[in-house]
């Protein structure tokens, strides 16, 4: 059961890149956003569930394995939030790019109250403020395409 929770908790492998771990687990994230979008949204909503509760299980148990809180290399936090901002927007062109850079860019800015819930112990708080960077990045990728079809209906 320790190597499943090290495989999720590293993302099946993403959380290994050398370098910007969070981003290679991001980009993995595309493929079940990609795999998922056209089935139904209780099936899109049972597997973020079980992105969620699997990544607070894997990040916690990863912690108590190496000793290490909030390891770099732990990035199904970046997967369950990515995957999380597709729950409210539609993947398509337009969005999975912008969503991938606005996510990138709360993750590490980590705005307030971002920063405050990395300080919770476990594998919650590994997961919570990557979930708060998903929820600002759903308020800003929502506004940009709400504008994005208004715009290209008037035209």
């Amino acid at each position: 059961m320790d190597r499943f929770a090290k495989i999720v908790a590293l993302g099946f492998g993403s959380g290994l890149a050398p370098k910007a771990p969070g981003t290679f687990g991001t980009l993995f994230a595309i493929l079940p956003v990609l795999a998922t979008e056209q089935l139904a949204y209780p099936f899109k909503a049972f597997v973020f569930i079980v992105l969620m509760f699997g990544g607070v299980w894997a990040a916690d148990r990863y912690e108590k394995l190496t000793g290490k809180k909030d390891a770099s290399e732990v990035v199904i936090d970046e997967i369950a939030a990515y995957y999380m901002i597709f729950l409210f927007i539609p993947a398509n062109v337009f969005t999975i790019p912008l969503g991938f850079v606005l996510f990138r860019i709360f993750d590490i800015w980590k705005p307030y109250p971002i920063k405050k819930l990395e300080k919770i112990d476990g594998g919650l708080g590994v997961m919570a403020d990557d979930i708060m960077a998903a929820v600002y990045s759903i308020i800003l990728l929502g506004l940009f395409y709400l504008g994005y079809i208004f715009f290209f209906s008037h035209i």
